[in-house]
């Protein structure tokens, strides 16, 4: 227990010394989900041996990597926005409250499946000199509201 202390102390000094710099939502994720694993791992396998831990807070960091590069409500709206709007192969791009972050959405393909409209798209994410590119595929709802498609 008292190891799981210690990592906990030593993640929330580091959180404190990097919210001065500019982080991301994917380094957000990264350092909290290291955490959280690395706090859970001897509990859920009842050993806090250090390769547990680190096991733990790698799989947590990768856990966290991936959540944290998601897009968040108002991009899904922008998004939603692009579908609606933008013709095939028309890039918008939005700029994020965030300094230095904008969102560039271009749909690519437009078709029907049993005769609703379904989309191709392409982001583009530039936040913190960051780029995370991403495609996806909705279709429209009775509701006008777009659905990712599995």
């Amino acid at each position: 227990m008292r190891k799981i202390l210690i990592v906990a102390a030593t993640a929330t000094l580091s959180l404190s010394t990097l919210s001065g710099c500019n982080v991301t939502k994917q380094d957000w994720g990264i350092i909290g989900g290291a955490v959280i694993g690395g706090a859970l791992a001897p509990v859920v396998f009842g050993n806090s041996a250090w390769y547990t831990i680190a096991g733990g807070a790698a799989a947590g960091a990768w856990v966290g990597s991936y959540f944290g590069k998601g897009m968040d409500s108002s991009d899904r709206s922008r998004v939603g926005y692009t579908l609606n709007n933008a013709p095939d192969k028309q890039p918008y791009k939005f700029m994020r409250s965030e300094k230095d972050s904008d969102l560039t959405v271009v749909p690519t393909r437009s078709y029907k499946v049993n005769n609703q409209l379904c989309r191709d798209f392409q982001t583009t994410l530039n936040d913190a000199g960051k780029t995370v590119y991403d495609k996806g595929s909705a279709c429209q709802q009775q509701d006008g509201t777009w659905q990712v498609r599995a």
